[in-house]
């Protein structure tokens, strides 16, 4: 059986993993949120198909990153 301080160290192991994983998933949104800004302006002023092919890679590449950390 656990003592009372081991149990408050795993309790403690446990909200740090929490937060690294919310760094990583607001890191992800906001990379998204910029990919997302990105692709307005380029809508906006028409763009080439090379940027928007960038930003489409971008947002891709983003999703991957956020699925992979919620995985």
């Amino acid at each position: 059986m656990p003592t009372l301080q081991e149990l408050n160290a795993k309790v403690d192991e446990l909200q740090t993993a929490l937060d690294e994983e919310q760094v990583a998933i607001q890191a992800a949104i906001d990379a998204l949120t910029a990919a997302n800004a990105d692709l307005q302006l380029l809508v906006a002023a028409g763009g080439t198909d090379a940027e928007r092919q960038a930003v489409a890679d971008k947002i891709d590449a983003v999703i991957a990153d956020l699925k992979a950390t919620i995985a």
